[in-house]
């Protein structure tokens, strides 16, 4: 049974065709004046840009249910009861200037006021191009943040994603918050872009499904990293090598182009005999992702640094880091080597790729964002991305076509 289950994940909802922050690793992905991120903040739909709106789908709703019930899958955003509020508020000690050293790409959905970690939105660079035209309409993956923290940490592949889950788990408790009401408001309009989940959620489908909550979540939600990671460890603590290995390989492909899926199954391969060699291989893979991907905070850096044999065990987090640092820019180094590729690339392709190393090194050299708004959001100007120039850099108005 738990075979069939296993194997009917691997297939189910099926992998993202693009990575975590561009269209491929090799082909994508200074200070504001506070008032210059009102239109990347508002939290009122009216002044909402159209990107957010379809990149975040019902936005108000989101925020409502993350403040009452918390963050499924996070580290510092979990706790419901009115920790979450909405990032764009002006009360607290999260102000403007706070945000902008987020990551570039991300919008500050909420802010936890016991953490101070953020629930944001991570908007993708794409190049426009046949295989993926599409893509600057998908939703936007949910993540996990600091301000000038090193990286993120993914927590659903879109907002419907972590709202049904959010309604999932108040069934399974009961509902005491009427979780299941604020949820259903707006489903089964045919407003969603995901047909599957255009349905109101019915009380007790958790229990009638009759598998526990976390396979509900899998089968009935979709795919959610920290439950593959749970599922990968209890399948070990069981003793079943094989199959803890399929539930973190289902991961890899469903999540495409974060870091942090490969970190889990370097460091899963790791605890089995007989494996170095390919937890070595898993970590490294990192270093072609993405980096601000591979964890949120510089231990989880510092782990796949020793787990990809780039550093030793009795290295600080910060040797491991840039032990790390030096590795990637070897491998990209040895990529640029081929003037092939390089010169078939299009300026927005280019563009894209250059954007991506200069977000890659600021992770790896202390995550201070905001200084680097300015300078990505030319980089994007110049290949073209008029529109993601002006959502990094709201301090300045870039020419929008």
């Amino acid at each position: 049974m738990m075979m069939t289950f296993l194997a009917f994940m691997a297939v189910a909802a099926g992998p993202s065709r693009v990575t975590a922050f561009g269209v491929a690793r090799r082909c994508g992905v200074g200070a504001a004046r506070p008032s210059s991120l009102l239109r990347l903040l508002s939290s009122d739909a009216a002044d909402t840009d159209v990107a957010v709106e379809a990149g975040i789908s019902r936005l108000p709703t989101l925020r409502t249910l993350l403040s009452k019930s918390g963050a499924p899958g996070s580290r510092g955003c979990a706790e419901g009861g009115g920790d979450l509020s909405p990032a764009a508020s002006s009360s607290g000690d999260g102000g403007d200037d706070d945000i902008l050293n987020l990551h570039p790409h991300l919008y500050p959905i909420a802010r936890s006021a016991s953490s101070g970690n953020y629930v944001c939105a991570l908007r993708r660079a794409y190049a426009e191009d046949a295989e993926y035209e599409s893509s600057t309409n998908q939703p936007w993956p949910i993540v996990e943040a600091r301000t000038g923290g090193i990286g993120m940490r993914l927590l659903a592949l879109n907002s419907e994603h972590l709202m049904r889950r959010i309604a999932a788990e108040a069934d399974d408790a009961g509902d005491d918050e009427g979780v299941l009401d604020i949820y259903n408001e707006g489903v089964g309009k045919g407003k969603l872009m995901d047909a599957g989940l255009d349905t109101p959620y019915e009380a007790g489908s958790v229990d009638q499904l009759g598998y526990g909550l976390e396979k509900y979540t899998l089968l009935r939600v979709g795919p959610f990293p920290d439950l593959y990671e749970s599922m990968a460890k209890q399948h070990s603590a069981k003793g079943d090598e094989q199959s803890s290995l399929i539930a973190a390989e289902a991961s890899n492909g469903k999540f495409t182009g974060f870091g942090s899926t490969f970190a889990f199954y370097a460091r899963l391969l790791s605890s089995f005999p007989q494996r170095e060699e390919e937890a070595k291989d898993a970590a490294r893979m990192c270093l072609r992702l993405p980096i601000p991907s591979v964890g949120l905070d510089e231990e989880d850096f510092a782990e796949v640094a020793r787990l990809a044999g780039v550093a030793e065990e009795g290295d600080s987090t910060a040797e491991a880091v840039e032990k790390m640092r030096e590795m990637y820019e070897k491998i990209r180094d040895h990529e640029k080597e081929d003037e092939k590729t390089q010169g078939q690339m299009t300026p927005e392709q280019a563009a894209i790729d250059e954007a991506n190393y200069l977000l890659d090194t600021t992770a790896f050299t202390g995550g201070n964002w905001e200084d680097i708004r300015s300078k990505l959001g030319d980089i994007y100007q110049e290949g073209g991305k008029d529109e993601m120039a002006q959502y990094v850099n709201p301090s300045r108005t870039y020419t929008l076509e």
